[in-house]
This record gives C-alpha cells, structure tokens and sequence, in this order.
C-alpha cells in the first residue's frame, strides 16, 4: 500500500449525521460470559474445545465449544427462567451487558423507537425436538409441556430481551443460518435510515444442544467431518452518528448479500465483497482487518480463498480464526464482528482503517460488511 493510500486510509472523516455506528458491542462466547473474556480469550488466540459435559442427550461427537459457566438462573435470576431455553438465555444475558452496568444499573437510554433483531437459525431445537418428542411418546400427543410452547416460537429470544428491557421499538427475528448477524446488522440500518427506529439491538444467537449437535452430523455433505460445534450470542447497539449517545467504536459504511445459485461460492463471496467495497467507497488494498467465518465443509474453504485473493495478506493475520470458537452457527457473524472489534481496541493503528466481515451458509446464502474502525479505545471488556 502507498504512503499516500495509507495515510488516507488512517484519517477518520467527520460523520455524516445519518452514518450508522456502533456505539457499545458484548459477545457471550465459548470464551466466557461476557466481552472481558471474549476479549482476552480471542487476543491470546485460545482454543475453546473441551468436553461437552454436562449436555442432556447422547452426543455424536464428546467435545463442544461451550460457554463455561451459563447458568442461566445464576446469570438471569430464579424469576421467570424455569422453562428459558438456552438460546433466549444466551440473548438475554448479552442484552443485560450492553444496556446496564456492573451494578446492574441501565446505562444505556432508550425510549419507544428501540429496536431489537436477533438472527437464529431455527429458533431452540432442543425446546422444539423435546416437545415433538413428549407429542410422539406421552399417552396423548396433547399431553406436552404447555409452558415450553412459547419458548419454542422462532421470535422468543428477541421478545424476551425486549420485554426484559422495556425495548419498544420494532423487534425482529431472522432466520438466516450462519450470516444472520450481517442481515440483522443490515436490517437496523435499513429501519434507522426510515426513521423507523432511533437505535437497535441487533446481533444473532446460536445455542448448543444434543439435537443441534445430531442435526448438524447427518447434515455434513459426502467426504466431510462433523463440525466441531460452538454456542454463543454478539450483540451489537446501533444508531446514527448525528444522534448517538455513546462513544462510535466502527461506522458501518456497507452491508451487502446474495444468494449463490450457481454453486460457486468463491464467485458469490468475491461478487458480494466488490460490491461492498464499491458502496464503502474503499480499495480492497485498504483492508486492514478481513475476518472470515471460517464455515465448515467447501463453502467456508471457498469463502476463505475468496477473501485472501481480495485483501492483504496482512489483513487475513490480524483477528484470530473463527475456527477457535467452533462453528458457532447463526452466531457467527456477529461474533466475527465483535471479534474485528476486540482486535482493534487494543491497537492503536487500527484508527480509521477499513474491516472486512464475510459470511457463508451452506445453503447458499452470502453476506459482508465493510467497517471503518474509528480508533483504539481499550476499556479493558467493559460491556
């Protein structure tokens, strides 16, 4: 890169007033239930697998990339958690971080225009399998645990976070797979930029499960391993530079996805980041910071060449692999993001360069992100 291109790439130009920032991020991670962990975790480039005890059910695989020490009436109170599943337990513990303090006091304003959306895959399959189950083997099929029905709608756990909060504004579930944090990301851009909404809560959320865990093994495409599987919940809160409340950590310059229906997902992926880049107003040369999802099986592999024909080789070494954290699922992209961020607040030459977040899906669906980092402001993992 030039010494021209580097320079301009390092100046952080004034923010439009519509410019959609992030102004506050938490992730509940296979390193731990909060961002300190995460962040100390992922900068010291630690693995996460360990054996998967403590699950209900046989296992296809013994380990698992599991948040240490969920315990959802310890993180979330006896009151109204007997029947929480673990995804909604995942959202609700990141929403506690992002919005209130240590003393769990809220330290974030919001009024009725704050919004949430939460991408998943299909909602909690454990809760779900386990009703099916109780339908199929209990002496009636309507003998099943009524107060689990709600639990189980693909909405709870961003209703849950948004009843646990007081959030009024418009509340979303997307069921996207593994980029569902980038269309939930792109989602609040759009609802913001409408006047829709004054912030969001957006992020996506994935738990870990027997039934999670079997589904995933019988889904593994010929020739492939299982995946090693991973849980957890990135959170990010959004809003326009012109009104923001909170100090902006990253302005989200594009968002873009498609759908790969020629099965070449090398040629989505690198379609799907020249268009990003081209709305960013960005060279892929300045890309700093490139995190892929690190998927399993051949979309992921295609993802990773994709981006490394595209960006700096330097840019591919600066976040650690998503491979630590397991496959991680509906969680991952906003993980990769909160990971970007992680990253950046602990360099200083990170202020006003250029990150790039991709995901894939093994169904064909691509997404991006371009984000311009606006310097290191290393709070030690405060959420």
């Amino acid at each position: 890169m030039s010494t021209a291109v580097s320079e301009a790439v390092r100046e952080t130009a004034e923010l439009a007033a519509d410019q959609l920032v992030i102004t506050g991020w938490t992730a509940v991670s296979p390193y731990g239930v909060d961002r300190a962990a995460f962040t100390a975790g992922l900068r010291a480039r630690e693995a996460t697998a360990a054996p998967a005890d403590g699950v209900a059910g046989a296992l296809p695989s013994p380990e698992a990339c599991l948040v240490p020490g969920f315990d959802i009436r310890e993180l979330l109170g006896k009151k109204g958690t007997a029947k929480l599943d673990r995804l909604s337990a995942l959202v609700m513990v990141a929403s506690d971080q992002l919005l209130r303090d240590a003393d769990g006091e809220r330290a974030v304003e919001t009024d009725d225009r704050t919004g949430v959306v939460v991408g998943i895959s299909m909602g909690s399959l454990e809760t779900i399998t386990d009703g099916m189950r109780q339908s199929l083997t209990n002496a009636r099929p309507f003998y099943v645990d009524a107060g689990k029905i709600p639990v189980g709608t693909l909405n709870h756990a961003a209703g849950a976070a948004a009843i646990r909060h007081d959030l009024k504004g418009p509340n979303t579930t997307l069921g996207g797979g593994r980029v569902s944090g980038l269309l939930a990301l792109n989602y609040a851009r759009k609802l913001i930029g409408q006047g829709r909404a004054t912030k969001y809560l957006c992020g996506s959320a994935e738990e870990f499960s027997a039934a999670h865990a079997w589904l995933e093994h019988v889904s593994v495409e010929q020739g492939e391993t299982t995946p090693l599987l991973g849980e957890g919940c990135g959170l990010l809160l959004v809003e326009p530079a012109g009104s923001a409340q909170g100090e902006p950590v990253a302005a989200v310059l594009a968002v873009e996805s498609r759908i790969d229906i020629d099965d070449d997902p090398a040629a989505a992926v690198t379609a799907c980041v020249e268009q990003a880049l081209d709305r960013a107003g960005v060279r892929a040369d300045d890309v700093w910071a490139a995190c892929p999802s690190a998927a399993p099986g051949r979309a992921g592999r295609a993802e990773s060449a994709a981006v490394a024909s595209l960006v700096p080789a330097a840019a591919l070494d600066r976040v650690p692999s998503m491979a630590l954290l397991g496959d991680t699922s509906a969680a991952a992209a906003s993980l990769q993001i909160a990971a970007v961020l992680a990253v950046a607040e602990g360099d200083a030459e990170s202020a006003g360069r250029v990150a790039l977040v991709t995901a894939v899906d093994r169904d064909g669906a691509v997404a991006c992100a371009v984000l311009r980092l606006l310097g290191a402001t290393d709070q030690g993992g405060a959420a």
